[in-house]
């Protein structure tokens, strides 16, 4: 068994996904990442999933990465209709024993979207998070937030460049040196679609997003604890929130620790999806 591509059917045009697949009754497990780059770079975040008896689904949103479509298509809506495709493809040649792993950053936020508004998955898993109306993970104060949000719904797609916020601490050298490894392959990598942006920033303010309706289906939680964008309290906030079956799992380790310390996480996000197939 090894990785393949295969290409999603998703309306008028196709969601690029990289898969492992073990066998047809297996558990199915679908990955997210933040959509600046393709799930292929990405690889080392999610490939210890592979050891295990199931099937991994690891795709990029459409317009972004390697998937068709158009980035400035991309919404929420778009995400829930892409993750509703993949959900479809999966129901049809497998099984419908589905969960949802959202890591790298905005994934696990576009993943917690998504979990608020579908009945077709067993359980969740996120790195990354959305506490509704606590922009402090995005590092603005909330009028400041529905601002750009308010102007950047007017305006046509284009890229800006918004780089992550400077770290100075525990386990600095790794954090920094896997943006280094992210911009030596991407040159372009933060120069990011203000679509893209924008539909961040509405998971967090939007009178219509689903967000502040909560996540019903059992929710593993990560909480970094030396995390360059999130402080310990805002996972908090955020996990005190839920009213699901939850579980909180403690990262004594950097952001970035979800691809440095892959392994750990992918092991804690099995054993939950196990025990709530």
């Amino acid at each position: 068994m090894s990785w393949q591509h295969i290409k999603i059917p998703n309306g008028n045009t196709v969601i690029f996904c990289n898969a492992f697949i073990t066998g047809k009754s297996s558990m199915n497990i679908i990955v997210t990442h933040t959509p600046i780059i393709t799930t292929l770079d990405l690889q080392l975040a999610y490939e210890p999933l592979s050891q295990y008896d199931v099937n991994v689904f690891a795709f990029d949103f459409s317009g972004t990465g390697k998937s068709g479509g158009n980035e400035k298509d991309f919404s929420r809506n778009s995400i829930v209709k892409d993750l509703d495709s993949v959900i479809a493809y999966i129901e049809k040649n497998y099984s419908s024993n589905i969960h949802l792993y959202g890591n790298a950053g905005i994934g696990g936020m576009f993943a917690q979207y998504y979990a608020c508004t579908s009945n077709k998955l067993k359980s969740f898993a996120q790195f990354a998070c959305v506490d509704y109306k606590n922009t402090s993970g995005v590092g603005y104060p909330y009028p400041t937030v529905k601002l750009l949000n308010f102007f950047l719904k007017l305006l046509p797609n284009f890229h800006v460049t918004v780089k992550p916020p400077k770290y100075e601490g525990y386990n600095e050298a790794h954090d920094n040196a896997f943006y280094k490894m992210i911009e030596q392959n991407n040159p372009n990598v933060w120069k990011n679609s203000t679509k893209v942006m924008n539909t961040m920033l509405e998971c967090f303010v939007a009178q219509d997003s689903v967000i502040k309706n909560g996540v019903n289906i059992p929710t593993l939680v990560f909480k970094t604890l030396y995390d360059r964008y999130f402080k310990p309290k805002y996972f908090d906030s955020y996990y005190n929130s839920l009213s699901c079956k939850k579980k909180l799992v403690e990262i004594d380790d950097v952001h970035n620790s979800y691809y440095l310390n892959s392994e750990k996480f992918c092991q804690t996000v099995y054993e939950w999806f196990i025990e709530n197939q």
